[in-house]
């Protein structure tokens, strides 16, 4: 893995822990704000304006700009907790995967249990990102499910977060360093 890496991967003893904290970049939270700022705006207005026509649109025309309003707000507070304070961690131990995000304003846990085979492999990421090349995802596939990790990687960060779960996950592989 290259020294530009932001994922840290750490082997302590009988658990693999992996973080991916969120790429940042000043001009990524300018827009965040920027847009938080353009929407809040545009709410004061819409709830300030008395004119006949905004008037006459009645309870239809209220509820509508609030679903607009709404939707945007979520979408773009979702990124900026992203931004502002999350993070991915994988932890890895020879029976359970559990996988936290945190940033969101309820936790997202999931875990995978599984007993001797754990399929890993290297999927597009399922949102599209602001930077090229930056959409890879491991899913961690068992007899139980899966659970997928590493929003923003790419795609050397993702063979390092796979390479590294099927080393540790491997039945022949020793604890003592």
């Amino acid at each position: 893995m290259s020294a530009l890496s932001r994922i840290s991967i750490v082997e302590t003893g009988g658990e693999l822990i992996i973080g991916n904290p969120p790429r940042r970049s000043a001009v990524r939270i300018g827009f965040v704000l920027l847009s938080l700022g353009i929407v809040a705006v545009t709410a004061h207005w819409g709830f300030l304006d008395r004119s006949p026509e905004t008037i006459a649109m009645g309870l239809v025309g209220l509820v509508s700009f609030l679903a607009v309003v709404g939707l945007f707000a979520y979408f773009l507070g979702k990124e900026l907790l992203w931004l502002a304070s999350a993070g991915e961690e994988l932890r890895a131990t020879r029976a359970v995967v559990l996988r936290e995000t945190r940033g969101t304003l309820l936790p997202n846990r999931a875990s995978l249990a599984f007993s001797g085979q754990l399929s890993v492999e290297i999927l597009d990421h399922p949102y599209p990102t602001d930077e090229a090349g930056l959409k890879e995802v491991v899913r961690f596939t068992s007899a139980t499910g899966s659970i997928s990790f590493g929003r923003e990687l790419s795609r050397p960060e993702a063979e390092a977060v796979a390479e590294a779960v099927r080393r540790f996950t491997a039945p022949n592989h020793s604890y003592a360093r």
